[in-house]
């Protein structure tokens, strides 16, 4: 594939406005990090979230998990499964929720990534 780097920066800078615009709601891992990578491989300025998440890395990731496992007092999986089958009460339930769902699958999106990585260079 021939894509010019002019192209590729708006096709970019159109990314980077959706995902301001459907943030949180409509939040990929796996996009928002191949979205970040390739604002750092551009020299772009990646979406605004990426500096409130510490830079999309996993140690953030798995601290948002501590503390609403601390908040909650049960393991994630215990506390996603109790907002599945007795709802979220509250705002902060609601964002507790959301953003573990969202940390599990960005720390899975990093792993993945990382052995996607690692099998291209071993091949």
């Amino acid at each position: 594939m021939n894509i010019s780097e002019k192209d590729l920066i708006r096709i970019i800078s159109y990314a980077r406005a959706h995902c301001e615009n459907k943030c949180p709601a409509d939040r990929d891992p796996e996009v928002c990090l191949a979205l970040v990578e390739i604002c750092k491989e551009l020299d772009l300025e990646p979406p605004e979230c990426v500096q409130e998440m510490g830079g999309f890395v996993k140690s953030y990731f798995l601290a948002k998990i501590r503390e609403v496992e601390q908040r909650r007092g049960k393991p994630i999986k215990e506390v996603l499964k109790e907002y599945e089958v007795v709802g979220v009460r509250n705002f902060e339930e609601h964002i507790d929720r959301m953003e573990a769902d969202f940390a599990l699958r960005a720390i899975k999106a990093i792993d993945k990534r990382a052995a996607e990585k690692v099998e291209r260079r071993n091949q």
